[in-house]
């Protein structure tokens, strides 16, 4: 009795630890928290063929929630990819715009859309302890709809862009951490519509967008 009772003692131990080792030497994690984003949009406009210096379209910042699948390569490499619920922009005049309020209202339209961010990163330090990271990728910005006011028909390309990365995990145990993520995304698109205010003239818009987008919350590791 006293062998077995050292055996189910043992068997125990390597049980806890290899449970332990197996959380922390897991290849896959998941992120979930909110996520801001903060535009730093540019655009050009030309109305009917023909430029309009000074014009703007100001872009409203956001925040949704987002979630991130790691893969960690390497113990220092990992590949992550982000998305998460498409928000909705309100897109409004700016610039030399202003001077058209009326008949303008100011509100140009509005745009739901999602980027779907895929990075790979290099982390600081030993896994298990706080360990700050930096990182690179590329980003799918999809456009999923658009809604109309001063601008009728408005229509958004869906766009590529580059994005660089910096973060900062902490663990709280074997499994589970917490995450302090910021992205700055490069990236421009086009849009088209008419102004019906102004007697429905085609206008063209191309808009650097290139948005931080600052992501925190909790992580798990499989």
């Amino acid at each position: 009795m006293k062998n077995l009772s050292l055996i189910a003692c043992a068997a125990t131990v390597l049980f806890s630890a290899g449970h332990s080792a197996n959380a922390q030497d897991s290849n896959w994690t998941l992120r979930t928290g909110p996520a801001s984003v903060r535009f730093n949009a540019s655009s050009s406009l030309s109305v009917a063929g023909t430029p309009f210096p000074g014009a703007e379209s100001l872009v409203s910042d956001n925040t949704a929630l987002a979630f991130e699948v790691g893969y960690a390569a390497t113990k220092n490499v990992d590949i992550r990819l982000a998305l998460g619920i498409p928000p909705t922009t309100t897109l409004s005049a700016g610039g030399a715009l202003q001077a058209l309020i009326p008949p303008l209202t100011g509100t140009l339209g509005k745009v739901t859309y999602g980027p779907v961010i895929l990075t790979a990163t290099y982390s600081l330090g030993a896994p298990g302890s706080v360990r700050p990271y930096i990182g690179a990728g590329v980003t799918y910005l999809k456009v999923f709809s658009t809604s109309d006011a001063d601008l009728s028909g408005l229509q958004v390309d869906s766009a590529w862009g580059t994005t660089i990365q910096a973060g900062l995990d902490i663990p709280i145990d074997s499994r589970w951490s917490l995450f302090l993520d910021a992205r700055k995304i490069y990236v421009k698109t086009t849009a088209t519509s008419t102004v019906p205010a102004l007697g429905g003239p085609p206008v063209v818009a191309s808009v650097n967008l290139d948005p931080v987008v600052v992501h925190a919350g909790i992580g798990y590791r499989f």
